[in-house]
């Protein structure tokens, strides 16, 4: 019963947290803090302008520029979980998902981020700064985050060694079997969304002081 109540407890308080988040993020919304903020303000022309510069580019440019001629078909589909998981297939075996979860650059970022920015900032500083200098925060950690990454995956654990377990793109080549070829994607998606998710995570925490 004391496990009960203690995960019932969590569960609680959880939907309770998300509640008064939800709460004051539509005072903001009420009072016009949003519209009337820098940081708001520049939130969403970064938006516009990343998201505009992505539609306005020429279909062969998003296929090997951003999604390296494999994440996204000529009907302009986007394999969002193929992404994660290349060059493995979490369905293949055990060893695949484990590979899958614990290797991709964006899985490294956002645990690492999440759980150590708060140690080098502090949130509660002036409402500019907070946003700004954890920007530079995140990267920083990404830029650290890639060094280690590179060494691991392209020193250590050899691409070529690697057995390419998705038939993705264009098959009728031999699979690419590059750092490059894995991960660049995924770097370049945390390169240009990081600051979304960092203003976000950055306002909630902010609400939960």
């Amino acid at each position: 019963m004391e496990g009960v109540t203690t995960v019932a407890n969590t569960v609680t308080s959880t939907a309770s947290t998300s509640v008064d988040v939800a709460k004051k993020a539509g005072s903001d919304v009420i009072q016009l803090q949003f519209y009337k903020n820098p940081v708001f303000i520049v939130f969403v022309i970064y938006c516009i302008t990343i998201f505009g510069t992505y539609f306005n580019m020429s279909s062969s440019t998003k296929n090997s520029y951003v999604f390296s001629n494999k994440f996204r078909d000529k009907n302009g589909k986007i394999y969002w979980k193929y992404i994660l998981s290349y060059p493995y297939d979490m369905s293949a075996s055990t060893s695949s998902m484990i590979y899958s979860m614990f290797t991709p650059p964006i899985v490294w970022y956002l645990f690492f981020f999440t759980v150590f920015f708060s140690s080098f900032i502090d949130i509660r500083q002036t409402y500019y700064q907070a946003y700004f200098y954890s920007i530079m925060i995140s990267y920083f950690i990404m830029l650290i985050l890639f060094s280690i990454h590179l060494i691991i995956f392209n020193f250590i654990l050899h691409p070529r060694n690697t057995k390419v377990e998705l038939a993705i793109g264009d098959t009728t080549k031999p699979a690419e079997k590059t750092y490059s070829a894995f991960y660049r994607t995924q770097w370049l998606l945390l390169a240009v969304l990081s600051p979304i998710y960092v203003c976000i995570v950055v306002y909630i925490m902010r609400k939960l002081r």
